[in-house]
């Protein structure tokens, strides 16, 4: 009898030895799937919440230019969603993204970066204006109304219709967002922009800053290769020289009575001084 009543007693001590086991590995595997579960959500794709299914964020900006094709702004799409990140909880990828677009040289500022619905991100930002084309032996180059490179060059004959630059005096900056350097070319932009709002900006092909480190002038090219001397940058004026408002007022009655600003000459059209002298 003696011998069944402990049999028994071995046998219940058993199986609360295996209970007490069994409570041990549910509370460790509770308590580690907790957190486990934390980074599960939090690592979760958005296109796996809110019902998107495209596998891809997608973004837009506010207020892109119309000078913006879709092809220019695919790449700036991909920079975002690659530097945004998937993840729902990733806030600092929207940081980054304002980093990386300020570093392309599209923009001149990047306000806000929200995430919308599902996968769908906002730029709130201003692109920088492309105001003309700097000229060296590596092609055309697009600058902004600040005097920064921007991210594009063209083969001579295949850029958009803005003014060149001829005869900057320093190499173009090492990268994208920069300042060109130099006072001729800061004096070019400036005549670029200038002109850009004229009804005859188009008769213009580029400007000549070549003469400006030596002689602090200017000159215009036309397209049919006349080459028009502006004289010093506008309100820098020298002393026998008419003022920037005067000169553009003559190429507008050369305008009106030809039909080009060129119209009276074939090879040259003075402006810097008092009186008018083509040639």
């Amino acid at each position: 009898m003696a011998e069944k009543v402990m049999a028994k007693s071995a046998s219940n001590a058993l199986w609360i030895a295996a209970g007490v086991v069994a409570i041990a590995l549910v509370v460790i595997t509770f308590g580690w799937s907790i957190p486990a579960l934390r980074r599960t959500a939090q690592a979760t794709p958005l296109e796996n919440i809110r019902g998107a299914t495209q596998g891809r964020i997608e973004v837009t900006f506010l207020d892109a230019p119309a000078w913006m094709t879709p092809a220019d702004l695919e790449p700036l799409q991909d920079l975002v969603a690659c530097e945004a990140g998937t993840m729902v909880y990733d806030r600092d990828g929207l940081a980054r993204v304002q980093e990386a677009l300020l570093n392309t040289g599209w923009f001149d500022e990047v306000r806000q970066v929200r995430r919308l619905h599902g996968a769908v991100l906002e730029v709130d930002a201003t692109f920088a204006e492309p105001t003309a084309l700097v000229v060296d032996r590596d092609g055309e180059h697009l600058l902004d109304s600040r005097g920064r490179l921007m991210p594009r060059t063209y083969a001579p004959g295949t850029s958009p219709p803005l003014t060149r630059i001829l005869g900057a005096s320093l190499p173009r900056p090492s990268r994208p967002g920069q300042a060109w350097g130099g006072a001729d070319l800061l004096a070019g932009n400036g005549m670029a922009i200038l002109i850009g709002t004229q009804r005859w900006r188009a008769q213009i092909s580029a400007v000549d800053v070549s003469e400006f480190k030596t002689r602090q002038t200017l000159g215009l090219v036309t397209t049919k290769g006349c080459r028009i001397n502006w004289g010093r940058n506008p309100g820098s004026e020298a002393a026998a020289e008419v003022p920037a408002a005067q000169k553009l007022r003559y190429l507008d009655l050369l305008a009106n009575q030809y039909g080009r600003v060129d119209g009276a000459s074939e090879q040259t059209i003075d402006l810097s001084v008092d009186y008018v002298a083509s040639h």
